[in-house]
């Protein structure tokens, strides 16, 4: 079960790492930073734990997630970071236009699957 709960964790971890990365490259480290303040922010009236979401300047760790999830099993991880992914591509559409946003998300696509994310514009 543990390795199972990591194993997600880590899969998030590293999309929201590559989101990061793909977002700076527009925005700047500090943007991309006070985008994710924002979400979680937003997030942090539905679930608390996105509170745990740890992120510095390129840096994103999700080990405290990974610990809530082991004690609470129940836990809508999966619904969680969904919204995280829908809103941060959201705003990013707003702030960047949906020509790059679109390009981020089909990239994270490809790399991660199901990402839940289709500009108004295509």
């Amino acid at each position: 079960m543990n390795d199972l709960v990591d194993n997600k964790v880590e899969r998030y971890e590293n999309l929201l790492r590559e989101m990061w990365a793909a977002s700076e490259k527009y925005l700047g480290a500090f943007s991309v930073k006070l985008l994710v303040e924002r979400v979680v922010w937003d997030l942090s009236t539905e679930y608390k734990e996105i509170e745990l979401l740890h992120y510095d300047e390129g840096r994103i760790s999700c080990a405290e997630i990974a610990v809530s999830m082991k004690e609470n099993p129940d836990l809508p991880v999966d619904d969680m970071f969904m919204k995280f992914i829908t809103r941060y591509l959201g705003i990013l559409d707003r702030l960047i236009g949906c020509e790059k946003t679109n390009k981020i998300a089909k990239k994270l696509k490809e790399e991660f699957g199901n990402i839940p994310f289709d500009s108004k514009e295509e």
